[in-house]
């Protein structure tokens, strides 16, 4: 980054939500303002995965789409991520903007409001001595509680519409097919076995989902999703699957964006295959009725 000055703003961005796009596109406004190049600095893993693991939320964006989301949806093109090991994260305020500013040509420095850095959890004001300009943002004139906690509370409680207003665009979860155990195909619902396309995703609660799908060669189908035990066919440990309509084919290995649309209701068991059967014809044509927006 030698020879080119810049100005930095530092956080997870998980979600990369309507206050994060805030801060973002004031960092932008400022770069062309000052003539400097905006960059992003964020973190890898989270940073509560190691200071307190039994603390750290799940994730709603892996890495790569927490970078494509920064990058089209703010105008910031240059996003570096920093390794959250212990000894970085015992690093003071100071001690991180001295770095910034000395090996990546940071001259500037914009923190969110009431936002704090480092192990000394110092806010703006803390930091007049620092060896660049700091400068903390207005508040997010929305008003309301706009925080990746407040997404993920919304997705736990099935409300996506919410979330997606909340994050100012599509909740996507980013998914791997697997192999699994095959069965539903044996009663006419083959489904795609999906795990996280990085560890530590978030995913609703159990239950029968309506989905969008978009397969790797950018098509999308309708589906309906499961996260849960599979009670009737005596499932051990959580999966999530998806019957994906309209499409027959090979994804094992392929990756996968699921969109959730609506919680259509909560997993149960059945007296037999036939009756989970008749149910998920109930589902399937549910699935297909709700509106996308």
């Amino acid at each position: 980054m030698s020879g080119v000055r810049y100005i930095a703003t530092a956080g997870m961005f998980d979600g990369v939500h309507r206050g994060h796009q805030f801060v973002l596109r004031s960092l932008a406004d400022e770069a062309r303002k000052r003539g400097l190049e905006p960059v992003v600095f964020t973190f890898e893993p989270h940073p509560m995965a190691i200071v307190a693991p039994d603390k750290a939320p799940q994730l709603l964006t892996s890495p790569a789409r927490r970078e494509e989301l920064i990058k089209s949806l703010t105008g910031v093109q240059r996003v570096e991520t920093i390794e959250a090991t212990a000894e970085f994260l015992a690093r003071d305020a100071r001690s991180f903007l001295c770095e910034i500013h000395g090996r990546c040509g940071v001259d500037v420095f914009l923190m969110g409001f009431n936002n704090h850095i480092g192990s000394d959890r110092a806010v703006a004001t803390d930091l007049a001595e620092a060896p660049v300009e700091v400068r903390e943002l207005l508040p997010f004139p929305d008003g309301r509680d706009v925080s990746s906690s407040a997404v993920r509370r919304a997705i736990a409680a099935s409300d996506f519409a919410g979330a997606e207003t909340l994050m100012g665009h599509k909740w996507l979860y980013d998914g791997i097919v697997v192999h699994g155990h095959q069965l539903g195909r044996t009663i006419g619902f083959p489904t795609a076995n999906i795990e996280p396309a990085v560890p530590g995703l978030l995913l609703p609660p159990a239950g029968v989902y309506a989905v969008d799908v978009r397969l790797p060669d950018g098509r999308e189908h309708r589906g309906m999703a499961n996260i849960g035990t599979r009670p009737t066919v005596s499932g051990h440990g959580t999966t999530f699957e998806v019957n994906i309509f309209g499409f027959e084919g090979n994804l094992y290995g392929s990756p996968v964006e699921v969109r959730f649309l609506k919680r259509l209701r909560a997993e149960r068991p059945f007296g037999s295959l036939e009756e989970l059967k008749a149910q998920l014809e109930a589902d399937r044509r549910q699935a297909k009725a709700v509106a996308c927006k």
